[in-house]
């Protein structure tokens, strides 16, 4: 339809798992719809920082959760 219709926008490709407020700053751990790759997330206003990294899990390997491929969502 219109250049930016409701019907053409795709679903956001990473969603927000959960997120904790920590001092000053907070951090969230955001899943990849595509590829169900978790990853973490901080930022704190002090610095002005932000990083990015994947989640870990005990094993040392990143944490992949499985995902619906027609709504990428996650599966529970």
């Amino acid at each position: 339809m219109g250049l930016f219709s409701k019907e053409d926008k795709k679903p956001d490709r990473f969603r927000e798992k959960c997120s904790q407020l920590i001092g000053l700053g907070a951090m969230s751990v955001m899943v990849d719809t595509e590829t169900g790759v978790n990853y973490i997330v901080g930022y704190g206003t002090m610095e002005g920082g932000f990083t990015i990294t994947p989640l870990l899990g005990p094993d040392g390997k990143v944490v992949v959760d499985e995902i619906a491929e027609n709504l990428g969502e996650k599966i529970y």
